[in-house]
């Protein structure tokens, strides 16, 4: 982002949220849950002040854009209340990059938490400015598992996440969800969940386990909803029993009475945010305390089963929060990666605490291929925010950096709070998938069986069923079933269908490279017990469509799903651009108990420069690169996201569509 797009969006950036007023969000004398006056819900009056108490808290700090809530669950479709602070999020079922709102569900969520506040529509959200990050565990509303969501609760750890509300409840848990939730408390993440919705006094699973704030709903009688659990896990209590909030369609709706504490722990997960962004020091297990201590107590004097400590009070809670200090806020994202030789920018605001920032006092330290930090200073663009300019680094370097400045009452900030022991960073560099295949489709792989009649075990795409040496289930077993492994158990004994004689080989259909380098992945299974043990997976790759080899690895026994990726570069020996890689693996007349599996395997080009709508890598944006827009945005291709499909991808968001045929059109000019 250049300086002067940051100007032009100042008046975005410091669109004005009056602290304690009634906000001017025509649909917030519905949201008894921020501030009840006794109004009716559904025919039932209500009781003042049964309410989170969002009024007293905006009267002490109205939100900020630095705080990030991961929903793990159904997906959230974009909606105009958040659809520009909605992040790119990921989803452990199905395709990777549909995030959309598969039930409804999740975008109801999304509302009570990050909702516009004060911009004169819908409805009001706790934080209006948090950012959002979509994170699909579940396809529909109930099909998932434990293990998708473990997977999806550590994606959002990894990916920014400082509060996640698992909006999902099982009633089995495993120790992977419980590894997940002790994951994200060591990332410093406050996690949130409901305690269930079945009416019944057994706590769901995340909300059950250590370091999980387990939330009921309450009415807007402040008595437990009908359909909320209880038990002796409980945490916490929110509104959760006619709530309205965002819906699918752009609108707005109550929600269904089974979902009472999802909408529940939306209320607690929002309260986190806006804690979060008011005192950013705290640590997750400190905000979680916090929001304990200041809850109010309802039902019987002290905590029980039903509300834990009580109905969550956010104006209590920042009312006893320590002051915050002069803190940076990221009103964007901080990057991940960054184009190469060019430089690059993005916006920060510091506030906080009733301080100014000293003039010339704010500085980013930066280094890259280096241990010592060089600095530049920040950019002041308006009242509190600044431009931090990235230099330029070439491509592929790491650039590692931190911020500073100093408070007018000679308090100092760093960004991160741990700088230097921590740093940001971002890689320079364009990468571009070329070929992905988790092998839940026949994507043109050869299976070859050498040694004649007596070789068995061959290479099969299935849902493995599992023995003492293959796995009995792919890498990614909720995002699909199937593998590729040797042979298949039928019966009892292991040796039933493993790999005799051979070798036997498994080819990848052929790729074509257009990239001066190319990362290629994979996670690979392999298993040799018995007599020797001497027998190993080997991989190759061949740049010349199959007619040479290169070794590229050759493995021993791991027993276990392992993750390996290489470069082409590593092995300058091997040239051409018509690609193909290769496993195989034999039992070499020993005997031996040998089995392998392949899944995920992914081929990546990194660029160092790439022209948006230049989908042949020619330099020049032409009626070639118009004829697959047409077939990435209406023909085949459009299946088939990524690719040479993804440098008309102007919006990157892994779809073609007349946004980008729009953007392509300036780039091309009429066709």
């Amino acid at each position: 982002m250049s300086v002067q797009l940051c100007i032009s969006l100042v008046s975005a950036l410091c669109a004005p949220v009056v602290a304690g007023a009634t906000p001017g969000d025509p649909n917030f004398p519905l949201q008894w849950g921020l501030h009840n006056t006794g109004q009716a819900v559904d025919g039932q009056p209500g009781t003042a002040g049964a309410d989170v108490r969002a009024l007293e808290a905006w009267g002490i700090h109205a939100g900020t854009s630095s705080v990030v809530v991961a929903i793990v669950g159904r997906g959230i479709d974009p909606h105009p209340e958040f659809a520009d602070r909605l992040l790119e999020g990921h989803a452990t079922v199905g395709d990777p990059f549909d995030t959309l709102d598969s039930c409804p569900h999740d975008t109801h969520l999304a509302g009570i938490i990050a909702a516009a506040t004060g911009n004169g529509a819908g409805i009001a959200g706790l934080n209006g400015r948090a950012w959002l990050l979509p994170v699909r565990v579940l396809d529909g509303c109930v099909n998932g598992t434990e293990s998708s969501t473990a997977e999806g609760i550590r994606w959002a750890v990894d990916h920014g996440a400082d509060v996640i509300l698992a909006a999902v409840q099982f009633y089995q848990g495993t120790d992977e969800l419980a590894d997940a939730v002790a994951y994200a408390a060591s990332g410093d993440v406050v996690v949130i969940a409901p305690v269930g919705s079945a009416g019944n006094n057994e706590v769901a699973f995340p909300a059950a386990f250590d370091g999980c704030l387990a939330v009921s709903a309450t009415t807007n009688q402040d008595t437990l909803s009908d359909a909320s659990n209880y038990g002796l896990k409980v945490d916490l209590a929110a509104p959760g029993q006619d709530i309205w909030s965002t819906w699918t369609d752009g609108g707005y709706a109550y929600q269904q009475p089974a979902r009472d504490t999802a909408s529940a722990s939306a209320f607690v997960a929002g309260v986190a945010a806006l804690l979060r962004s008011y005192a950013p020091q705290l640590s997750a297990s400190s905000v979680s305390q916090f929001l304990i201590d200041s809850a109010d107590d309802v039902g019987d004097p002290g905590w029980d089963m039903y509300f834990g400590a009580g109905r969550v009070n956010t104006g209590r809670a920042l009312e006893i929060a320590p002051p915050p200090v002069l803190r940076f806020e990221h009103v964007e994202p901080l990057p991940a990666a960054i184009p190469p030789g060019v430089t690059s920018s993005f916006v920060v605001r510091i506030a906080g605490g009733g301080e100014t920032v000293v003039a010339n006092s704010a500085y980013l330290f930066y280094r890259s291929d280096s241990v010592e930090f060089s600095l530049r200073s920040l950019f002041p663009l308006d009242r509190d925010l600044f431009v931090v300019e990235l230099p330029a680094v070439a491509c592929e370097s790491t650039l590692e950096y931190y911020l500073t400045a100093n408070g007018n009452r000679r308090t100092p900030v760093t960004d991160p709070l741990d700088a230097l022991a921590r740093l940001h960073s971002a890689r320079a560099i364009h990468t571009e998938i070329l070929f992905d295949d988790d092998f839940e489709q026949d994507r043109g792989w050869e299976v070859v069986a050498e040694g004649g009649e007596e070789t068995t075990g061959t290479w099969t795409r299935v849902a493995p069923i599992g023995t003492s040496a293959q796995p009995g289930y792919d890498y990614t077993p909720d995002a699909g079933l199937f593998c590729f492994v040797t042979g298949q158990h039928f019966g009892d004994n292991d040796g039933n269908n493993d790999v005799d004689g051979g070798p036997v080989r498994l080819l990848s259909p052929v790729i074509e490279l257009d990239a001066a380098d190319v990362e290629v992945s994979y996670t690979r299974w392999f298993h040799c017990s018995g007599v020797g043990q001497e027998d190993f997976l080997t991989v190759e790759l061949s740049r010349d469509g199959g007619v040479t080899w290169t070794t590229v690895e050759t493995t021993a026994s791991t027993h276990a799903w392992v993750h390996h990726s290489f470069r082409l570069s590593e092995f300058p020996e091997a040239v051409g651009d018509q690609l193909r890689v290769r496993f195989f693996t034999e039992d070499a007349g020993n005997d031996s108990l040998t089995e392998a599996a392949i899944d995920e395997f992914r081929v990546r080009a990194l660029r160092c420069s790439i022209t948006p709508g230049d989908a042949n890598h020619d330099g020049i944006v032409d009626r070639f690169d118009y004829g697959r827009m047409i077939d990435c945005w209406t023909g085949p291709a459009r299946q088939s996201p990524g690719g040479s499909c993804s440098p008309l991808d102007f919006d990157r968001d892994y779809h073609v569509d007349l946004t980008d045929y729009q953007a392509f059109q300036r780039a091309f000019g009429p066709p």
